[in-house]
């Protein structure tokens, strides 16, 4: 779940902390369709909603708190990993014939890889072809733009460009990433060997990365706009 505070201060406050793992505890039993059935569930462990909970800490606390967004996956094992003091969390979704303990530390490993290079997807088979097409045409556009490569025959240049789209994956997409932690090893080879290593198999399913903040627009204010504005009136 994403709750915003409006200072750094109160995200470390315990009654704050207490409240967000509450509306998490709320999510994860109550399966809420989207945000405004959560904020018409019971709190968990209280007879309030979830809503009314919010205001309840907005007067306890004194600033603004508002529950934005959560995510919550079916089946599987999932496992949960906050970096940076709350300023991004994610969430893996693991398949997996092993006892949910055994692979945390697996699940834990691949959710830093995804908080730390947020991926735009999570497996090669998820780029379209829209998307490819996109970055061959930038491609191409660049090596025209290159004397050196210009000049190069357009088989030639086709080759490069299918060269630099596998690239494309390994750097854009989780599981065709060099792990962060062996670069020998891509991610989808890590899970692999540490489920042998378990003696059982596992299989990245999902994943969400929540970043504090993202997507909301924040308003810039033109001070010389507002300043020429208040010198006409």
């Amino acid at each position: 779940v994403e709750v915003n505070a409006e200072t750094d201060f109160v995200g470390k406050n315990e009654k704050f902390v207490d409240f967000v793992k509450g509306v998490a505890a709320t999510v994860a039993a109550a399966n809420p369709a989207d945000l405004d059935a959560l904020m018409e569930c019971k709190y968990n462990g209280a007879d309030l909603t979830v809503l009314q909970q919010q205001q309840e800490m907005v007067l306890v606390i004194g600033e603004n708190i508002k529950v934005r967004r959560f995510a919550r996956f079916e089946g599987g094992v999932c496992v949960p990993y906050v970096h940076a003091g709350g300023k991004i969390g994610v969430l893996v979704n693991l398949e997996t014939d092993l006892p949910a303990e055994k692979v945390e530390e697996a699940g834990k490993d691949v959710a830093m890889q995804i908080a730390a290079l947020n991926p735009r997807f999570w497996d090669k088979a998820q780029v379209t072809q829209e998307v490819l097409d996109e970055e061959k045409k930038i491609m191409m556009a660049q090596m025209e733009n290159d004397p050196k490569m210009a000049s190069k025959p357009e088989q030639v240049r086709e080759k490069i460009v299918l060269g630099k789209l596998n690239k494309f994956y390994t750097e854009n997409c989780l599981l065709q990433q060099e792990f962060v932690k062996d670069g020998d090893l891509t991610v989808e080879k890590y899970l692999a060997s540490a489920a042998k290593a378990l003696g059982g198999t596992i299989t990245f399913k999902d994943a969400v990365r929540f970043e504090k903040g993202e997507g909301i627009e924040k308003k810039q204010e033109n001070f010389a706009e507002e300043i020429a504005s208040m010198v006409k009136g």
